[in-house]
């Protein structure tokens, strides 16, 4: 079956209906989502015929600040056959893109890659952490289009991932054409985003091999722990030509190489020989928690939900890390206080 027949297929366009209603239970009754469940019986075979023939189009993107974050709100439809494009796309994809990438589904996650470098920092005297700056929106359609089509060739598919990219942004009932970059808030976003620094891994994994070295990547954050100086410049020099031959920029701001004496941030945490086999919190870490918690109070929120966010904080900073003996006393007393 085609790669365009597998995105058609009932189970797959099912499951991916159920994924968006489950994603868009508490929306605005304005929202798309609502239409799209009431009429989805007479929508499913138009949605499909489109899909197979190669007719499908994707409606402008409502472009949207969260945070302080440009985030892309597609219509339900949209974002249905997007989630579907992912369900297919991932099984074939996957085999192409390094188990050092964590943040793919089933390759461990954010809280398994710190834990690998933590329980590496001891055996190692040298780091480079970097990441690329503005990651999604510096990413090249027609280098993103490349890779693919090496290990692809469905031209539907093919077509309807390129509509995807190149779309229409609705600002403010204003429209502009995207020319570079993906967009923030698709389904289909994460599994475009580790494709494309592929040749990053498969670089920094063979020269991690060659010396028993360690490398890891979670989306556009990564790290080689290095035994030696020539170890480590041999890694930056790969790194500069990767990102050269993809048109990207390292974040300096977020850019670290040299001794891992003294640890560095990764992920939310500190890392380094100072927290042993645990994790240490980084600092910036525990500022927007307070920052976050001012906030709440200054929106008076209810003490009920501003309970329930400290707890769903402290849950995420156990979850799935070991933490430093000590400092982990010290959250125990802080959460004790209050």
């Amino acid at each position: 079956m085609s790669l365009i027949h597998q995105l058609a297929s009932d189970e797959i366009i099912d499951e991916a209906f159920e994924w968006l209603c489950k994603s868009r239970k508490n929306s605005h009754y304005n929202n798309s989502v609502w239409h799209c469940r009431f009429h989805w019986q007479a929508i499913k075979p138009i949605i499909q015929k489109q899909l197979i023939a190669g007719d499908y189009r994707f409606s402008p993107c409502k472009a949207c600040k969260i945070d302080g974050h440009s985030i892309g709100v597609w219509n339900a439809q949209d974002a249905l056959v997007q989630k579907a494009m992912t369900l297919v796309l991932t099984k074939r994809l996957k085999p192409s893109i390094s188990p050092c990438c964590f943040h793919l589904k089933g390759h461990g996650g954010a809280k398994a890659a710190v834990m690998k470098v933590a329980l590496h920092c001891s055996r190692y005297t040298h780091v480079m952490k970097s990441d690329v700056k503005s990651y999604y929106a510096s990413i090249d359609h027609a280098i993103l289009i490349e890779q693919l089509r090496r290990v692809m060739n469905d031209e539907v598919v093919l077509d309807l991932i390129t509509q995807f990219l190149n779309h229409l942004d609705d600002v403010n009932a204003e429209l502009f054409f995207v020319e570079k970059g993906i967009t923030k808030g698709s389904s289909l976003s994460p599994l475009l985003g580790a494709l494309f620094l592929t040749e990053l891994d498969n670089q920094l994994t063979n020269h991690a091999k060659q010396y028993n070295l360690v490398y890891v990547r979670f989306m556009d954050d990564w790290v080689l722990l290095t035994k030696t100086k020539r170890q480590l410049r041999t890694g930056v020099k790969l790194m500069n030509q990767v990102l050269s031959v993809l048109k990207m920029e390292k974040a300096p701001d977020k850019t670290f190489i040299g001794r891992i004496t003294k640890g560095f941030n990764w992920l939310g945490y500190r890392l380094g020989p100072s927290a042993g086999l645990g994790v240490l919190l980084a600092e910036k870490t525990l500022t927007n928690h307070r920052d976050k918690q001012l906030r709440l109070y200054e929106q008076a929120a209810s003490v009920e939900a501003v309970k329930m966010y400290i707890k769903r904080w402290w849950q995420w900073v156990r979850s799935g890390v070991k933490l430093d003996g000590a400092f982990e006393g010290c959250l125990v007393a802080l959460e004790a206080a209050g």
